[in-house]
């Protein structure tokens, strides 16, 4: 009998980058995952003070109150675990964001010495990095000299969603970022986006700017006369949010993440980021969008330890519009090079696409052979 395989930590909703793994995994296997206490009360995120509230509260919950209580034998299954060891008595696979992950994001607290040994360990079957970067941390922090051969990099991945150019009258930029955070808007670089499109917006006529955020009032009040400028501040369902991809053309956000990154290439949509984070790996400078020079914001990001003492330094300044002028010149000059050029935007866009096309390094088809690969071995 196959065991069944359970999403670890239990009774806890997975980030949203997992749901095609998800529910590609629930096809393919008995699953074991349960978050759906909580899913009863996502719509009171539609209003706005409870959404504020709620990504602060959910925080708390997660770590100290949501107990573990769906009932797992270990000896009937096998833990996809999400950034967390596991309890020892547990066959697993762990798929790593960060090797930071394991410490609750806290290098100071990264015990070396038992991370090692649980990796090394006959209980863990694989090891899977979300990227190149999730790789090089792993491996550079950790003695990692028992368990290389387990060590594997498997991307995320999006559907070759086939969709058909609309024709549009104006050329449209997109900036996503969280809803529920209330500081996610400026630390993903929302500011330099906005002063980045007023002030394109001064030269050219045919572009708008749709901005999806949770974004605090004055910012609203300071460039809500730009014009072309659209400000989207309630929860979108999934349909608005195709809608919203399919009517966009480039992508201007400072610091995505590996969802948003995901999305716009489904729908080729060239991104103009920093090359920080994933987007120094995601994006092909030149080819899929362009990439602009961070080290003057995250000073020690090629020093694991610093960057991340560092970090919360590094993101508040940000949230400082006199530091982010510094940057937009910038975005301004790649944004325009796209706006009159419109065989550059048409390549970058084809390129962007074929990402997550047949073969494509992010193609969901890709991810689920690997993972295939490497749970069958240990489900039966």
């Amino acid at each position: 009998m196959k065991r069944t395989l359970a999403l670890y930590p239990f009774n806890q909703k997975f980030p949203t980058i997992y749901e095609p793994t998800i529910e590609f995994l629930s096809k393919r296997y008995k699953l074991n995952y349960s978050p759906s206490p909580w899913s009863k009360f996502y719509k009171l995120k539609d209003i706005k003070i409870v959404r504020n509230t709620y990504y602060f509260v959910m925080k708390i919950l997660r770590k100290y109150l949501i107990k573990n209580k769906i009932k797992v034998n270990p000896k009937e299954s096998l833990l996809y675990c999400f950034n967390q060891l596991p309890p020892e008595q547990f066959d697993f696979i762990i798929d790593l964001e960060t090797v930071i992950g394991l410490s609750d994001y806290d290098y100071a607290k990264l015990n070396k010495k038992y991370i090692s040994d649980r990796m090394a360990s006959e209980k863990c079957k694989a090891i899977l990095c979300w990227n190149k970067i999730a790789y090089d941390e792993l491996v550079s922090t950790i003695d990692c000299s028992r368990f290389k051969k387990k060590i594997n990099i498997v991307d995320f991945g999006g559907e070759d969603f086939k969709f058909k150019e609309i024709d549009k009258k104006t050329l449209n930029f997109l900036f996503v970022s969280s809803i529920n955070n209330p500081n996610s808007f400026e630390t993903k670089g929302g500011l330099i986006a906005l002063e980045a499109y007023s002030q394109l917006a001064k030269k050219y006529k045919n572009i708008k700017f749709f901005v999806r955020a949770n974004i605090n009032k004055k910012f609203i009040e300071e460039y809500n006369k730009t014009p072309g400028l659209i400000f989207l501040t309630k929860y979108l369902p999934n349909t608005e949010m195709e809608k919203l991809f399919l009517h966009s053309d480039i992508l201007l956000v400072p610091i995505p993440g590996i969802d948003l990154f995901i999305k716009s290439m489904r729908f080729g949509i060239p991104a103009i980021s920093f090359d920080y984070g994933v987007a120094d790996e995601m994006i092909i400078n030149k080819k899929t969008g362009f990439l602009i020079d961070s080290s003057k914001i995250f000073t020690s990001k090629k020093n694991l330890e610093e960057h991340y003492k560092n970090q919360s330094k590094d993101y508040k300044s940000l949230s400082n519009k006199e530091f982010c002028l510094k940057f937009v010149p910038e975005f301004v000059e790649k944004s325009e090079i796209l706006i009159k050029n419109k065989e550059i935007l048409k390549k970058m866009k084809k390129n962007q696409h074929s990402l997550v096309g047949k073969n494509g390094k992010y193609s969901l088809e890709n991810r689920k052979n690997k993972l295939i690969k490497l749970i069958d071995p240990h489900i039966k």
